[in-house]
């Protein structure tokens, strides 16, 4: 479906998703033209524009109209002279050491800022490199997902919180990535504690509910044992995750997406598929930043 609303516009999936068509972030752009973008980003949650030309400065401006930008834990990934932006993917340093990071098996469904005191984050990724196959990204959408979610599922959740760790997290990934970054030191790690949030939630913008879970960094959800909760995601998850309740999309060089971490979860596919399978280099600009209202 196409349709018009300022700029030229293309479903992503029927539930979820949009790609804006005729829009060049590299040029500043007005409080109403930058609305507009963000009408859509609240109604949709996943945004694509296609074709873009982005210098760092360009993407923190953009990042910058959303609100405040989170920094990486991972420092020595960060773009030189632009903190804000994030290397991710599999190249690599002249001496043979990463010069981004990579999950080798990142095929796990999260949610970006689930360890973190203010869950209302977008992140943005902008394709630098992208290899002739696989290193696709996949998205569900939580609101979605509980709309649709079995009755008696529903009423396991309702009411709970769940404590999420980041710590626990990354201390998972580096064990089976080993060489891909540097362990966090007892200062970084102490700036991440666990965190408590809701399950069900209501989105602050649209008013739609959703459920806020990560399952790599669950620890436990209140009034369950830890083996319980991990049961617990695993059932929440796999609802979320069904096939037709994906987008999957295969990156072009030049692509900008961004989504509300708060509506939906998404996952890599396993870098294994394009650093052994086919080769060829994948680079992706990453940035994140805590939300405001929208401009008016």
């Amino acid at each position: 479906m196409t349709y018009t609303v300022g700029y030229t516009t293309r479903e992503l999936h029927l539930e979820f998703g949009v790609e804006i068509e005729g829009v060049d972030l590299s040029a500043p752009l007005s409080t109403r033209q930058f609305a507009r973008i963000r009408a859509l980003y609240d109604q949709h949650s996943v945004v694509l524009i296609r074709g873009q030309s982005l210098t760092p400065a360009a993407q923190v401006e953009f990042l910058k109209r959303f609100g405040r930008p989170k920094i990486s834990q991972r420092k020595e990934f960060h773009l030189a002279g632009t903190p804000e932006i994030g290397k991710v993917g599999n190249t690599k340093n002249p001496d043979g050491t990463p010069a981004a990071f990579l999950d080798r098996y990142g095929d796990l469904w999260h949610t970006d800022t689930s360890s973190d005191s203010h869950i209302d984050a977008v992140t943005m990724l902008y394709c630098v490199k992208t290899p002739p196959q696989g290193g696709e990204t996949l998205f569900c959408s939580m609101h979605n997902a509980l709309e649709t979610l079995p009755k008696p599922l529903r009423e396991r959740i309702e009411g709970r919180t769940v404590v999420h760790s980041f710590n626990k997290h990354n201390d998972a990934l580096l064990a089976k990535n080993k060489g891909s970054a540097r362990p966090l030191s007892e200062e970084d790690r102490a700036k991440w504690p666990d965190r408590a949030h809701q399950v069900i939630q209501e989105h602050p913008v649209t008013g739609r509910e959703h459920y806020f879970v990560s399952p790599t960094l669950v620890k436990i959800f209140s009034g369950l044992d830890e083996e319980e909760s991990a049961a617990l995601a695993k059932d929440l998850i796999a609802h979320a995750t069904a096939p037709d309740r994906v987008y999957c999309h295969e990156w072009k060089v030049g692509d900008l997406v961004f989504w509300d971490n708060r509506a939906v979860m998404h996952s890599a596919t396993p870098a294994r598929s394009y650093d052994h399978v086919g080769g060829g280099e994948r680079l992706m600009h990453r940035a994140y930043a805590y939300t405001n209202q929208p401009e008016r």
